[in-house]
């Protein structure tokens, strides 16, 4: 807000001569009078009947209101847009649990599939953990031996990995430079060349802006960016996507 910096001036003929010290006097502010109120109003309802909306630019940013301080802009709809969606409750997406999914033969290429479609906006060590996850996996007890069969795991309810079965794949063109970087992540996580960033029994994760009913139910180990990683079981119970 814009705050006037000169002082009251008072009416008389010492009143030009009252400042702050070191500053010039600052011209009063012009008064409106019924005449430039008239024609102001003139002037707004031609705009109206000329199918033109707002107020003149010279209007808007020197008249009373913007002198108060108040402003006279219109929302940008970019920001309504983000503010919106920021209270927007998430949504699940729609899962498709009928149509067989095309797996790939390659457990790189599905290594690299979970890290682009699941982190790919986040950093190198986020991406890394959600392979670990995976990897992990492919070790324990209770899930698939191989990798593409646990990115690729689901039942009559749900898949383990939503990108698998909610039409992620396939519904825009790939970007070439991320692909790249999960790919090549991918591959270290697979060679084990890469520090490990998660215990070996951290075997499920969630973005931290989704409650699931699980995971008051497991340790929690860590989060990076906005993937939270969980460990054992608190209560004893299975482990979530894991066969009894």
């Amino acid at each position: 807000m814009a705050v006037w910096a000169t002082t009251m001036v008072v009416a008389g003929p010492a009143s030009a001569a009252v400042m702050h010290a070191g500053q010039e006097a600052e011209p009063r502010p012009p008064v409106s009078t019924d005449a430039q109120r008239r024609r102001l109003s003139d002037r707004l309802e031609q705009l109206v009947r000329d199918g033109r909306s707002g107020l003149p630019e010279a209007v808007s940013s020197s008249g009373p209101a913007a002198r108060a301080g108040a402003s006279t802009d219109r929302p940008r709809a970019s920001t309504l847009t983000r503010s919106d969606a920021r209270r927007r409750p998430y949504r699940a997406p729609t899962l498709d649990l009928t149509t067989p999914p095309r797996v790939p033969q390659s457990d790189v290429e599905c290594l690299t599939q979970a890290i682009y479609y699941e982190a790919r906006n986040e950093s190198e060590e986020g991406q890394a953990a959600v392979a670990e996850v995976v990897m992990n996996r492919s070790r324990a007890l209770g899930y698939p031996p191989r990798v593409c069969e646990v990115v690729y795991q689901r039942n009559s309810r749900t898949c383990q990995f939503t990108f698998t079965c909610d039409g992620s794949i396939g519904r825009g063109p790939i970007n070439p430079e991320a692909w790249a970087r999960a790919e090549a992540i991918a591959r270290s996580v697979y060679e084990g060349t890469r520090p490990s960033l998660l215990p070996p029994r951290s075997l499920n994760y969630h973005a931290n802006y989704v409650r699931p009913s699980w995971a008051s139910r497991l340790e929690q180990v860590r989060q990076i960016g906005t993937h939270i990683f969980y460990g054992d079981s608190l209560t004893g119970g299975p482990r979530p996507g894991a066969a009894p």
